[in-house]
């Protein structure tokens, strides 16, 4: 059986769901003729970074493009579709890592193309090749046959080399909105000939954080387990969700330090057999997608801090239950009192002496200066980061003590850039780190998704 998002994967770019900006400019690239031998498309998983590739290796191949679309029906279209045609080379370089495969690429792209007019090299996460497979990659990039593109694609282009990076056009993909997954969902429903309320397609386009690709496959399981139209409640009980006036009745039980309703929602959680870190997750995940419209938001800031570092402690605690209850009534009793307990001050003039350079002086002034709540938020956490600027390079570090504080920069990596870039006006990389490594397995689950 065929899955949701293979069957329903855009063929043009008109069908392609969100990426207006990433349309308009090969739109205009194809237009004019103007196409490059190297790309990298850069953002977060599931937005269309390799459906965009196959779509561009499409239209450069077809024989019979309509405008700056591919016809879908001529041989070649119908061979990149199916996986057969032999001048469009995808690899995933997760699983393909070394100097050995590259060099096989390197080989290859000095031959002609068989059957089309390009060449199209597609690399998937290409930022996990080893520094030999990378200086393999360059030689070939900087003195690429005309008849060959590249086209990178990275969910972390803060790890590939500047070298590269310059010599490639960077194309940022940004996470769809909920409205157009919303759209989106209820579109396949009635293509599979099934009725999704807009609530339940809502959540769904909520849960999926801005990928349509996850946004599919949540649609594809509730629409398993379900014969008739899709309610709300059909969501919530089939993905193991939790209403959200039950997220927003925790909320407000922290801040009046409800005990007796916290502990009500904390038994309900345990004696269902429900995920109590799903309902953290759910509830961090809420407080971050109102904070602009919050009329508390040091509360917020706070209460978020501290449920994340609950998430953290609780995955492998013995009795989650007890640690769950003394967290929360922790946290309720001492909101109103410490709310400033992460130092948060909105008087721009006390900096912290980590933060002293100058394009970072900056952007935490126009952050401060924009009045909009998730750029408060973005600068109390930047307050809390060892921040060093070198040359085109931004290293943004964070202790033990401040997750949180990492979860949201790490969140709004490519906001930053743009905000360092167009001060410095130049591309600037951001790497930003926290205290342990990421790529220790064991540790990063601590992460949650956030946005």
């Amino acid at each position: 059986m065929i899955t949701l998002y293979r069957k329903y994967r855009p063929g043009t770019f008109d069908e392609l769901i969100g990426q207006e900006h990433i349309k308009k400019y090969f739109q205009k690239s194809i237009e004019k003729k103007e196409i490059s031998h190297a790309y990298i498309f850069s953002g977060p998983r599931g937005t269309g970074k390799t459906t965009t590739a196959r779509i561009l290796s499409k239209v450069l191949n077809c024989k019979n493009p309509i405008n700056y679309n591919p016809c879908n029906v001529c041989e070649n279209c119908v061979s990149i579709n199916d996986g057969s045609f032999m001048d469009v080379i995808e690899l995933d370089a997760a699983s393909n890592r070394g100097i050995d495969e590259i060099r096989k690429i390197r080989d290859a792209a000095n031959f002609r193309p068989v059957s089309g007019k390009y060449k199209v090299y597609i690399i998937d996460e290409f930022h996990m090749l080893t520094k030999e497979a990378f200086n393999a990659l360059l030689k070939t990039l900087e003195e690429p046959p005309e008849h060959v593109i590249f086209i990178l694609a990275t969910t972390n282009l803060e790890k590939v080399p500047e070298t590269i990076v310059s010599r490639a056009q960077v194309l940022q993909f940004k996470n769809i909105t909920e409205q157009e997954i919303t759209k989106h969902i209820i579109n396949i429903s009635e293509k599979e000939n099934r009725k999704i309320s807009a609530e339940a397609a809502k959540i769904i386009a909520r849960k999926a954080k801005g990928g349509a690709r996850d946004a599919l496959s949540l649609l594809e399981q509730v629409l398993k387990f379900t014969d008739n139209d899709i309610t709300k409640d059909d969501v919530i009980n089939i993905l193991g969700l939790f209403d959200e006036k039950y997220i927003v009745d925790f909320i407000n039980s922290l801040k009046n330090n409800n005990k007796e309703k916290l502990l009500e929602i904390s038994n309900d959680i345990f004696n269902e057999g429900k995920e109590v870190e799903a309902f953290l997750e759910e509830t961090l995940e809420y407080i971050m997608n109102e904070i602009q419209n919050s009329n508390d938001l040091e509360k917020d800031i706070y209460i978020a801090k501290k449920l994340s570092d609950l998430f953290r402690e609780i995955k492998y605690s013995e009795n989650k239950k007890i640690l769950f209850d003394i967290n929360i009534l922790l946290i309720a009793a001492n909101v109103r009192n410490n709310v400033n307990e992460n130092k948060i001050n909105i008087s721009y003039e006390e900096k912290t002496e980590t933060i002293q350079e100058t394009y970072t002086s900056k952007v935490l002034e126009i952050l401060l200066n924009k009045k909009d709540k998730m750029d408060l938020g973005l600068y109390f956490a930047l307050k809390n980061a060892k921040i060093i600027e070198k040359d085109d390079f931004v290293k943004i570090s964070f202790e033990k003590n401040n997750l949180f504080e990492y979860q949201i920069v790490k969140s709004k990596a490519t906001v930053l850039e743009l905000l360092y870039s167009n001060l410095s006006n130049h591309l600037v990389k951001l790497d930003i780190q926290y205290e342990f490594d990421e790529n220790d397995d064991s540790r990063k689950n601590n992460i949650i998704k956030l946005f």
